[in-house]
């Protein structure tokens, strides 16, 4: 069977979209399930990381060399419910079970905006990201014109690997619901638990997240130094 090809923006993208150098900082934290609720399209039900709470985790991307391009990247995501698992499954997260949906995904480049919505359904929009870092933070910052949307710090500089994981990515810009399957391996990954920071500015993306309770220390935030992967093709849910 051929590859899967499409044409954005008079470019040819070919499946599977492969990453092959980027790092990235990231935030999760625990908010109520019923503000999450909210938020998903009809069928989806987020995971109760424990009774009544879900995982919303913010996410700050560098991609440095990929099919798509060099871009930056922040995603507003939520663990969702496998459909095989039950309403209460922290077994599904500790396992990377479970699905996240992604609810935001702010860009800087017009053709991975336009990639994103079309090849998988992803929420993606342009917006100006920066990221900086020091010895021991790195530090994303979001802003749509001269409004700030939000700044995420937390800690880098660590030494743990993981490869070959496999996960799911689910949309629903444009239409249905759309899963779409993906790879990971990285390395110089740092996790601190009730570490990081989270600054909110004016802005609706902002709002939405002060709707779970957030700012808040999150439950666990850190940084990859460099990761690789690749994005297959979207199927309906």
């Amino acid at each position: 069977m051929s590859a899967p090809v499409y044409t954005i923006e008079e470019q040819t993208v070919v499946l599977p979209v492969r990453i092959r150098e980027a790092s990235s900082v990231y935030a999760s934290f625990l908010v109520p399930a019923r503000a999450v609720q909210r938020l998903l399209p009809s069928g989806l039900t987020p995971l109760q990381t424990i009774p009544g709470r879900a995982t919303c985790t913010i996410v700050g991307v560098d991609y440095r060399d990929g099919d798509l391009g060099q871009y930056h990247e922040v995603g507003v995501c939520f663990l969702l419910r496998p459909r095989n698992g039950s309403k209460l499954d922290l077994v599904s997260m500790m396992r990377n079970q479970a699905p996240a949906y992604i609810h935001r995904l702010p860009v800087t480049t017009s053709f991975s905006c336009e990639a994103g919505r079309h090849i998988w359904g992803f929420p993606k929009e342009v917006m100006d990201i920066d990221f900086a870092d020091t010895p021991s933070i790195r530090t994303v910052t979001l802003r749509d014109g001269d409004r700030l949307v939000l700044q995420l710090t937390a800690p880098r500089g660590g030494t743990k690997t993981f490869a070959g994981v496999d996960v799911e990515a689910t949309g629903s810009w444009g239409g249905p619901v759309r899963v779409t399957p993906a790879q990971m391996a990285g390395e110089g990954v740092k996790a601190g638990f009730r570490a990081g920071t989270l600054v909110l500015g004016d802005h609706p993306i902002a709002d939405e997240l002060r709707s779970l309770g957030l700012p808040k220390r999150p439950l666990v935030a850190g940084a990859i130094e460099k990761f690789s992967g690749s994005f297959g093709e979207a199927h309906p849910l």
